[in-house]
């Protein structure tokens, strides 16, 4: 288990690198709205543009689970429902950030 600080600290971490995607996202996003299917297929084959979405999800799902475990130690008093809680939206992040991995892949490839 790790200790509150690294949890703290990695939760911060998520927070900052996602800043930093999002506000490239959101940029992207903006300059190929107006493009064809192709186009933003072409603009996804980059492996800058791909990488930098896995991230993006990766870090999206990390930073949303890490969160949720919070928000769970905070106003869950059983201890075995907040264990089973917590484990089912870690296995639902991990879910969630390889099918987000898998789709990326399938469109590039």
């Amino acid at each position: 288990m790790r200790s509150p600080l690294s949890h703290w600290r990695l939760q911060r971490f998520s927070a900052i690198l996602l800043l930093f995607i999002t506000i490239w996202l959101v940029t992207s996003i903006v300059c190929i709205k107006d493009n064809t299917y192709d186009e933003i297929v072409m603009w996804m084959n980059s492996p800058l543009n791909a990488i930098t979405l896995i991230a993006f999800f990766i870090l999206s799902f990390l930073h949303a689970s890490l969160g949720l475990k919070v928000i769970i130690e905070d106003y869950i008093s059983n201890s075995v429902i907040r264990n089973r809680l917590i484990f089912i939206i870690k296995i639902f992040s991990w879910i969630l950030s390889l099918l987000s991995i898998f789709f990326i892949f399938m469109i590039v490839f």
